[in-house]
């Protein structure tokens, strides 16, 4: 179902879609089922009661959740949650009864019930001096004011919100408010003024650590910057911004990025990029079944294909755009569409038809300037008129505390007497119990890092003794056979006989010092972690290349059936070193004339890769030690070959890494399977 917000600027609703009712809908099928869990548990226990604040708050949250996903289920909530409120006497839950029931009317372009249910919930939240929900209320009652196109009114109440959340200290708010001003300035197309309150929401998102809202400003401040030409910044903002929202899924102010991007392109009349920007956005937004977005990039284009001189592709865009926006009056879109079509039928000989669409388009920019200029003289007035009446306040607080003043000092007087004598009788306790406290904190730190770093010598130790003793033999054995061999002194029988043991020693040797180097630099410096779209067929082809002498030397059969396509987010040097180390293992445990088959499929967000054999298998205890730590060992595969174990903890290390899990499934003299799961390929733009 789609919604859309009352008439006004269509450039307002494009920039407000999700940020100014932050507060009202995080779209979340996961916050619903939550809420939805919580209320069963609730309803489940022994001494429920219908009339528990804890079960009315629920309700409340769960109506604010369902108001871009089942707006009458917003009505039906709030009106039970308030009957429940006011059976008992719920004061603080008559509040957000109201509070939600202005969200359902302003979602539905009710005026007059807007109003009437904001203004009582502003009247309960002064009244009973719920100050959190009076900031809420503020911000949504300006949000709708604002695009009804009252800004005046709007401004009033955002300026309100914005002191009261600096008195609570909320942070969040105050970075929410912030951007709803600095979007109703650039509805006005007041840019600088809107970055700058842009620039004060980071400051507090920033000590908020949100990383979702921080790529929403990011996202706000680059229309900006677009249309004041600061492509850098914008870019640059852009860039961080549309990484945070495809990690966190916001799929709707991924396609605003794209279109911004559009935007920018647009500007630096680079048709090209302008259509592919335009079109990522547009199939977003068709997808999310996103009105507004698409009407916008219907617009974009349009103009697109017109510097492209595709003109026919250019009237099929531009009139779509001046249908739908037509048709539910969005003005600015359908202001934007008439003059595309206009220079379009002018490009085409078809003059007449230009000069109406001109006509309409002059038509509605002489009004949409007369009202913008009208909304920024009352913003002007509304943001003095704020100053001065704060002053007023101000002084009339001054003078009621200098009237006061003088009988604080002689009380004051009396009260620091009594704190000094008690202080110099505490300070001494005091000081001892933080002393021992820190004491104590300090030794249990001692005792934790001792604990760790004994754990960690003990592991290198027995590390480095089980390398020790695998390397002393094999290199002291080839020693001997190459002494014999330069001296003349070996038949060629024994060394067509011996030669080729002590290659395979020193094959051994050398894929434990490769492990060895690698564990190593993360023991060091830590492993490093660089994802990236990687092509996971070609990566195990790559292995299967690399290790097929060594099967082919016990004729086992590597089949690779992972589809040419399949791609991951991952660091291509990590999944390497897991390949190459299951591969190799699989070689060494597998007899002569066996078979190895690397799969893969994808579900749910990652790829699960398995390489499977028809080896010797292993017993459940062994599965079960096998990548416990510090569980290092020599081990043996069919034609002797040595392993340490080391190889199976850096796999772990690296999956883990890379947000995935390893696992194993095996049976005794039939076979082994390794699993390992890693994410799926990044869908964004132009990704490598």
């Amino acid at each position: 179902m789609k919604y859309k917000f009352s008439k006004g600027s269509f450039q307002i609703y494009l920039l407000v879609f999700t940020l100014n009712f932050i507060v009202l809908s995080n779209i979340n099928g996961q916050t619903v089922k939550k809420i939805k869990t919580k209320i069963e548990e609730l309803k489940t226990s022994p001494d429920f009661n219908h009339e528990n604040p804890a079960y009315i708050d629920l309700l409340f949250e769960l109506a604010k959740e369902q108001i871009h996903i089942n707006i009458d289920s917003t009505l039906l909530l709030a009106n039970e949650g308030l009957a429940l409120s006011l059976k008992s006497y719920y004061k603080k839950g008559e509040g957000y009864a109201y509070l939600r029931l202005g969200d359902y009317y302003s979602q539905m372009s009710n005026k007059e019930k807007y109003k009437n249910a904001y203004d009582t919930a502003l009247a309960f939240s002064t009244k009973y001096k719920y100050e959190q929900l009076k900031i809420i209320v503020l911000n949504n009652y300006g949000t709708t004011l604002s695009i009804d196109g009252d800004v005046d009114n709007a401004l009033k109440f955002y300026l309100e919100g914005i002191e009261l959340s600096k008195k609570n200290n909320d942070n969040k708010m105050l970075s929410i408010l912030y951007d709803n001003i600095a979007i109703m300035y650039s509805g006005l197309k007041d840019y600088e003024t809107a970055l700058t309150f842009h620039e004060n929401s980071i400051r507090y998102i920033k000590e908020n650590q949100d990383e979702v809202s921080l790529a929403r400003t990011l996202s706000n401040m680059a229309f900006a910057n677009a249309y004041m030409h600061n492509f850098k910044e914008a870019n640059k903002a852009l860039d961080k911004a549309m990484l945070i929202f495809t990690e966190e899924g916001e799929m709707d102010w991924l396609s605003y990025c794209y279109e911004v991007k559009g935007i920018i392109a647009l500007e630096k009349k680079d048709y090209t990029n302008a259509l592919e920007w335009y079109m990522e956005s547009n199939l977003l937004c068709e997808d999310l079944d996103y009105f507004t977005g698409s009407l916008n990039t219907y617009n974009g284009l349009a103009e697109a294909y017109i510097g492209l001189g595709k003109i026919d592709s250019a009237e099929h865009y531009a009139l779509k755009a001046n249908i739908e926006s037509k048709t539910s009056y969005y003005p600015d879109a359908l202001m934007r569409s008439s003059k595309t079509l206009s220079t379009i039928n002018r490009l085409k000989g078809q003059y007449k038809t230009a000069l109406d669409y001109q006509d309409i388009y002059l038509k509605l920019n002489e009004e949409a300037d007369s009202e913008n200029f009208k909304k920024g003289l009352e913003m002007l007035r509304s943001n003095q008129k704020f100053e001065v009446q704060k002053k007023q306040i101000l002084d009339e607080k001054n003078r009621e505390l200098a009237s006061q003043q003088a009988l604080t000092y002689i009380a004051s007087g009396g009260v620091i007497l009594l704190i000094v004598m008690f202080i110099l009788i505490y300070r001494n306790y005091k000081v001892q119990g933080q002393f021992n406290g820190i004491l104590q904190k300090k030794q249990q730190i001692l005792i934790q890092r001792e604990l760790e770093l004994k754990e960690s010598n003990t592991t290198k130790d027995k590390l480095f003794s089980l390398i020790a003793h695998d390397l002393r033999g094999p290199i002291h054995s080839f020693h001997g056979i190459m002494q014999l061999y330069v001296l003349g002194q070996m038949p060629k029988e024994d060394s067509d006989k011996f030669l080729p043991v002590a290659l395979q020693d020193l094959s051994s040797i050398a894929e434990m010092l490769d492990n060895l180097l690698i564990w190593g630099k993360t023991q060091i410096s830590g492993t490093s972690h660089e994802p990236k779209n990687i092509n996971i067929h070609r990566l195990v082809q790559k292995n299967v290349r690399l290790l097929k002498p060594l099967a082919d030397k016990k004729s086992i059969d590597i089949i690779n059936e992972i589809v040419e396509d399949i791609v991951s987010f991952s660091d291509a040097a990590h999944i390497d070193i897991v390949l190459r180390n299951l591969l190799s293992n699989s070689i060494k445990f597998t007899n002569s004339n066996g078979s190895i088959t690397i799969s893969g499929i994808e579900e749910d967000g990652h790829l699960q890769l398995s390489i499977s054999d028809n080896g010797v298998g292993m017993n459940l205890e062994a599965q079960n030690r096998l990548f416990k730590k510090n569980n290092y060992e020599s081990t043996f595969g069919t034609n002797n070959e040595k392993g340490t174990g080391l190889g199976l903890y850096l796999c772990q290390e690296m999956v883990e890494k890379n947000g995935g899990k390893i696992w194993v499934e095996s049976v005794l003299k039939k076979g082994t399977t390794f699993y390992f799961t890693i994410p799926s390929k990044l869908k964004i733009k132009k990704a490598v």
